[in-house]
């Protein structure tokens, strides 16, 4: 292929126009698609099943302390039980081959109210997240109108346990 550029003829071959051209479009994407061009990555619809991943896709988080943003890939729901034993009964589960399976931040658990909520029973979560001020309590939040609060770590809820992806 024959370019003219300024006035000057340049011959440059298909394979390096299309290179070109693919560098352009990727350096001017998201981070997210960035990761997902360079690595062949096809990232499915929210709300979809992501093949290979273990669970359906609900959407980027950002990074905690400065870490990588990431993909959230929420797993399987874990019956009602004390945060001890949702704790441990997430971070059991391996499906696709990936065993990086926990229970979610409180921000996580936003994101899924806020993005895949059909996932959920109208009822309280675990996070995995320990009250700040008093250890015999942790985090929850309510699928039927996306409130969080605390209650005795004791006590049963229901998990669904989740993954990240980093980008």
């Amino acid at each position: 292929m024959q370019l003219n550029i300024k006035g000057m003829a340049v011959q440059v071959d298909d394979g390096q126009v299309a290179n070109i051209v693919l560098q352009h479009f990727i350096g001017n994407a998201s981070p997210s698609i960035q990761h997902a061009l360079m690595h062949n990555i096809a990232i499915p619809p929210i709300g979809e099943i992501w093949p290979g991943q273990g669970g359906i896709y609900a959407g980027i988080m950002r990074g905690r302390d400065g870490k990588p943003d990431y993909h959230l890939i929420v797993g399987p729901a874990i019956a009602a039980s004390t945060w001890d034993m949702t704790k441990v009964l997430a971070t059991a589960i391996e499906i696709d081959g990936h065993k990086d399976f926990s229970l979610p931040f409180r921000a996580e658990q936003a994101l899924q109210f806020a993005n895949v909520s059909e996932l959920f029973e109208k009822e309280w979560y675990w996070s995995c997240e320990q009250h700040a001020a008093n250890s015999v309590r942790a985090w929850m939040q309510l699928f039927s109108d996306g409130n969080q609060h605390y209650d005795h770590k004791s006590d049963g809820y229901r998990a669904r346990a989740v993954r990240r992806s980093i980008i």
